[in-house]
């Protein structure tokens, strides 16, 4: 399981002029940034929390707790050190400010807080609590994923036919090189090579090959060595009408 590393930014209590004017402060948890990049030092969210004294109250405290969802999966609290811990204000003031940087964040990935608050009075009870929770950092799949985007015909003489077609790179980093592979029928035509395709480029690829009779389907499979990880495999296999 990838580390998370975790930084506390900023710890702040400020006292105001009055005790009245801190109930004007709504407690607060918030998403203040989130980071994508390819490095996973890179990945990082900015999560913030803010609470005010209530009457009676000698001290605050809250506790960050980091969820995580991956594809398939529901969300699920993360351990990593400086999480899921309590951290208390200064005694007397009235409002409590605190900042977390989470990083190296998996991608693909969900991520957000539930933030913890409680008061407590000079006894160190606890007069009050409630939970608020962060909007989701979303960290987007950086796979390449390979698409076709057309196939065209052409009849050639005696019986055969001039296939085009565009594959195309609809991801987020490059591919290495693959193959792509024609059916037309049971006869598989030979693999085309395709060198590295960087994100949102394509390549037009031509096979010469028996001519497909109306009706029938023409077989293309993308990525025939399973070289490509990519954020979708589920659609490398394509079945398309004879286009002549």
């Amino acid at each position: 399981m990838r580390k998370l590393a975790c930084t506390a930014i900023l710890l702040a209590a400020a006292a105001l002029a009055a005790p009245a004017q801190a109930q004007t402060v709504p407690t607060r948890a918030t998403l203040e940034a989130c980071h994508a990049g390819d490095a996973p030092l890179e990945r990082f969210a900015i999560f913030s929390a803010q609470m005010a004294a209530l009457p009676g109250t000698q001290k605050m405290q809250l506790r960050f707790d980091l969820f995580q969802r991956l594809p398939g999966d529901d969300f699920r609290r993360v351990k990593a050190p400086g999480l899921g811990v309590w951290r208390s204000s200064v005694p007397g003031v009235d409002i409590f400010r605190y900042r977390k940087q989470v990083a190296n964040l998996a991608a693909p990935g969900a991520y957000r807080a539930v933030i913890r608050f409680r008061w407590l009075d000079a006894g160190g009870d606890v007069v009050e609590h409630t939970t608020r929770r962060t909007r989701t950092c979303k960290q987007p799949d950086l796979r390449p994923d390979l698409d076709l985007d057309g196939v065209k015909a052409q009849p050639a003489g005696q019986g055969r036919a001039r296939y085009t077609m565009v594959v195309s790179n609809d991801g987020r980093s490059t591919t290495p090189g693959f193959g792509v592979t024609l059916a037309v029928g049971d006869q598989v035509l030979p693999a085309q090579a395709v060198t590295p395709l960087a994100p949102g480029a394509d390549r037009t690829l031509t096979f010469f090959g028996p001519r497909c009779d109306r009706g029938s389907s023409l077989k293309i499979t993308l990525d025939t060595g399973l070289v490509v990880d990519e954020s979708d495999e589920g659609d490398n296999v394509r079945l398309v009408p004879c286009p002549l």
